[in-house]
């Protein structure tokens, strides 16, 4: 990782739930399952009971994957250019831990995870029954336009405080 904040992983430890990832990494776990969808390289692995598991170079990837989009700015599609380009040069090593791999003692055994087929709903009979007419929509009460004399004092303060805005931008840009 190049120029990142280093993050010190426990030695011992070589697969990590989601919610240890998330902590380490200091993002939400939705942002973990959704780079999951967009980097193939951080297909995890589940346990029986259907926990995510990362393993100790996914991590890595994690860490780096959150400095490209947090401290560099880049798109998804930008960090994912970058992590290949990093990963072809050698520079990100990347070997994804396989559960084949016999389990570590005390670590529930860990498997791929697999794509549920989407279920189907058995098909309802249909009732031959006549459909109930519409009700009668009430009508709305009319609303009373505001006058236009009424209007200005209100978008006149609106501008003060969007020039205010301004300025405070402006100085906090100048005072980084």
């Amino acid at each position: 990782m190049s120029e990142a904040v280093k993050i010190d992983l426990p030695e011992d430890q070589e697969f990590f739930k989601l919610n240890e990832v998330c902590k380490l990494a200091n993002v939400q776990p939705y942002m973990l399952r959704f780079w999951g969808t967009e980097f193939e390289q951080l297909e995890t692995t589940m346990t029986e009971t259907g926990q995510r598991l990362y393993s100790r170079p996914q991590m890595t990837l994690i860490l780096e994957i959150r400095r490209l989009l947090f401290d560099e700015g880049l798109t998804i599609a930008g960090a994912r250019r970058e992590v290949e380009s990093l990963l072809e040069s050698g520079k990100l090593d990347l070997i994804v831990e396989t559960a084949e791999k016999p389990p570590v003692p005390g670590k529930p055994v860990a498997r791929k995870r697999v794509a549920k087929k989407p279920k189907t709903k058995a098909a309802k009979p249909k009732r031959k029954t006549k459909p109930e007419p519409a009700p009668e929509k009430e009508k709305a009460p009319e609303v009373d336009k505001v006058p236009q004399a009424d209007v200005q004092p209100l978008l006149a303060t609106l501008r003060g405080v969007r020039k205010e805005l301004a300025e405070i931008v402006e100085e906090l840009k100048g005072s980084s």
